[in-house]
């Protein structure tokens, strides 16, 4: 970097830096500090809408049912996109060049797979 440049910086963060000191000064002397104050009116209540939210916590058993259906709809998914990526295959030739449409069936096959994996774990 060039003298003058190296010049020019240090001039102008030296400019900064004292118009921040002179800002803050003055609003010490004044009595403010930082950001004013967030002032909310005892009106407004900070509740949610519906209420509440409950402090219920879920049961494994109750955690495994969740799981079971979201498993069930995963693997009925899977099913479908296996059958649709079967298809395509047996329809095109696919010794030469993948369709797109393959490669992202293929992928959500490992997404649900995947997804059902986890669910099953717990």
């Amino acid at each position: 970097m060039s003298q003058s440049r190296r010049n020019f910086l240090g001039a102008a963060a030296t400019v900064v830096a004292s118009a921040w000191g002179a800002l803050s000064l003055a609003a010490r002397a004044q009595g403010q500090t930082g950001m004013p104050p967030l002032l909310i009116p005892p009106s407004q209540d900070r509740t949610p809408i519906g209420g509440p939210m409950p402090t219920r916590r879920i049961t494994p058993a109750e955690r495994m049912k969740m799981n079971q259906v979201q498993i069930r709809k995963s693997s009925a998914r899977l099913a479908e996109v296996v059958g649709e990526l079967q298809k395509n295959l047996e329809a095109n030739d696919t010794t030469h060049v993948l369709s797109l449409d393959v490669i992202r069936q293929a992928e959500e096959i490992e997404k649900l797979a995947r997804q059902i994996r986890t669910l099953v774990r717990g």
